[in-house]
């Protein structure tokens, strides 16, 4: 690992503070009721040097009961503890109850420290260890080295450090390649500067320069000046303790719990899906949409548990749990949180961040959230790939950009993830965007269903339009996905396209023996009409066609070939038709030019006939109109 972050943790006044200044040489304690009070108040961090591996930060996190929100902000991001117990004291409340808060965050390597042995014999440090030793079963700590130091003296400090060497090599690196993630700690302002956050970065890297967004509030601002342990740096990666100069924002558009990040990747939600543990030593069972306090990251707001499959949750039981909170946070897939009881407050669980932006369940509905089981997986166990086909299920249809957005994967993972899922045919790919199978059937039983209620009404139309199809598909899925879809449609044999016309595959207009004969009946008006057809009511009228009827009945004369459409009110025999268009060419050879009234006289018709027909002839570019004349383009 290149950088990495040591906390501290224990009870109060068992000497956190001291150890980290015999380490490093820092004090932590920078407030003034912090030296008055001779206690950690906030947190305090400071660099350690370890060969091999570069510049840690130390992580200083108050021990006093009343501040135990402070030391969650601080936890947050540890990848190696140092827990500290006085050889004076022993376990103590605060010891056992971080305790229980690293190992719901997952942390999972440390070192035990006895401090203060200069102060007792060597027969009570034997009774502590033997304590501690015992306490430490069943816990992530088991097994770990267990080291007595005098910050006071100075002994066993140097042999401190060489454990933490040994303890850091084989700790995984941070993901410094995805999107930036940094929840702030502090904000304030300095004279001359402007805004200052400080924060671990958890995620990604950041440069002096760059555009980041700050969520919430969901602002943009420029990073001005990055500094790491107090040195001007150009750049910050994962696993750093970093300072950064904002431009553009202010500081109190700024709070702890904010998240510095890559603009566009994170949004704020107020709903969480997660895996719930209650701690055995929990006072009382959890019921139903109890208020709790809950940490993330170094947000903390108040949360009302949705219990999903229990009507209450007895300590020691594990269970999925709908978050529903007071206020938006940040929250990624995979992130552990804290639950405090909300009066009093004790730690009394934690868990892990399933999904960050569920859609609202019901309880005892299976189905609603069966899927969360499998999302309690290991991403290495296929975690990564249910949490993407829940995705596709939720979005319908997204392409990899916006899934990697959703789930702040690279795309090459999640180009890879798609593939897998449409090889195993859980999944289609309609152009560059991928839906799930089940979406696709869904779709594809829909517009089906809509096609044969269409053919069934109008029997006569040959089809639907394009566009009125779509409406019987969600808005999610727009037109270039639409052609995808329905070309493949059309390629397994179940539509046809023509045009801007969709059917049935094997559909056919088929008039009844009734039709037929009104149809030809149209037909004959049309034919004898010539060059002055009547209207296309009036015509219906005279067929003894339902006036309702007229778009199937003129749509199905049209594509017969028998009719030709003008307007809406305007229609021709084609005979009619061809015929104006030779009398039209004839003219043309001869004069060159024609007006509306030598057209009108040409056929014997009237102006309200020939107007609309010269107009129709100009949009198919057959002519073109000049002034009060018309010359040939196309005959």
């Amino acid at each position: 690992m290149e950088h990495l972050i040591i906390g501290t943790a224990g009870h109060v006044d068992h000497g956190k503070t001291v150890l980290i200044k015999a380490l490093t040489g820092v004090d932590t304690d920078r407030l003034q009721e912090e030296k008055k009070r001779g206690i950690s108040i906030d947190l305090g961090f400071a660099p350690l040097e370890i060969p091999g591996v570069g510049l840690a930060g130390v992580v200083d996190v108050p021990g006093h009961e009343r501040f135990i929100h402070n030391m969650l902000a601080g936890a947050a991001g540890m990848d190696l503890v140092l827990l500290v117990i006085d050889a004076a004291e022993g376990i103590m409340p605060q010891t056992r109850e971080h305790l229980q808060i690293l190992q719901l965050l997952g942390v999972r390597k440390g070192i035990v420290v006895l401090t203060k042995i200069d102060l007792v014999d060597e027969e009570w440090r034997e009774l502590v260890r033997e304590e501690v030793v015992g306490e430490l079963k069943g816990t992530f700590l088991e097994g770990a080295p267990l080291h007595e130091v005098s910050a006071f003296t100075g002994e066993g400090i140097a042999e401190l450090k060489e454990l933490i060497v040994s303890a850091t090599r084989g700790l995984p690196p941070r993901d410094a390649s995805g999107p930036l993630r940094l929840p702030v700690d502090r904000s304030f302002t300095i004279a001359g500067f402007g805004t200052v956050i400080t924060g671990t970065l958890f995620r990604g890297g950041v440069k002096v320069g760059d555009r980041v967004e700050i969520v919430p509030p969901g602002r943009e601002a420029r990073v001005r000046n990055i500094q790491v342990h107090g040195c001007d740096v150009e750049k910050a990666l994962a696993g750093q303790r970093v300072a950064l100069n904002l431009a553009g924002i202010e500081k109190w558009e700024i709070r702890r719990g904010s998240v510095i990040a890559s603009p566009g990747y994170y949004r704020t939600t107020k709903l969480i899906d997660a895996s719930l543990t209650l701690l055995p030593g929990a006072p009382r069972p959890l019921k139903n949409l109890d208020p709790v306090h809950l940490f993330l990251g170094t947000a903390r707001v108040v949360a009302r548990l949705l219990l999903l499959e229990h009507e209450e949750l007895k300590p020691g039981e594990k269970s999925i749990v709908q978050c529903r909170l007071s206020q938006s946070l940040v929250a990624d897939r995979g992130d552990p949180f804290i639950i405090r009881s909300y009066s009093p407050m004790t730690t009394i669980g934690g868990g892990r961040v399933l999904d960050p932006a569920p859609s609202r369940h019901r309880r005892f509905r299976r189905d609603s959230f069966a899927h969360l089981a499998e999302l309690e997986q290991e991403p290495a166990a296929g975690g990564d790939e249910a949490f993407i086909y829940r995705k596709l299920e939720q979005l319908l249809i997204a392409d990899s950009a916006r899934l990697a957005r959703e789930a702040r994967l690279e795309q090459k993972q999640i180009k890879d993830i798609l593939e897998g899922l449409v090889r195993k045919a859980a999944a289609v790919k309609l152009g560059e965007s991928y839906l799930a199978q089940k979406v696709l059937e869904e779709w594809k039983g829909r517009l089906l269903r809509r096609l044969e209620d269409y053919h069934r009404r109008h029997p006569l139309l040959p089809g639907i339009s394009r566009a009125e199809l779509k409406a019987a598909l969600p808005a999610a899925l727009n037109l270039r996905e639409y052609d995808h879809f329905l070309a493949r449609l059309q390629e397994r044999g179940q539509i046809v396209l023509k045009g801007d016309l969709v059917s049935l595959e094997g559909f056919e207009p088929q008039p009844s023996g009734e039709e037929q004969a009104q149809l030809d009946r149209l037909g004959e008006i049309y034919a004898t009409a010539r060059f002055q057809p009547p209207a296309a009511k009036e015509a219906l009228a005279r067929a003894g066609i339902d006036g309702r009827q007229q778009e199937d009945y003129y749509s199905y004369l049209v594509n017969c070939g028998r009719l030709v459409k003008i307007n809406e009110e305007l229609y021709f025999h084609r005979e009619a038709y061809d015929a104006a268009l030779d009398l039209l060419r004839r003219h043309f050879d001869a004069s060159g030019t024609i007006t509306l009234a030598q057209f009108r006289d040409l056929t014997g018709s009237s102006r309200k006939i020939v107007q609309p027909l010269l107009e129709h002839f100009d949009q198919l570019k057959l002519t073109r109109r000049v002034g009060d004349h018309r010359v040939p383009l196309k005959l």
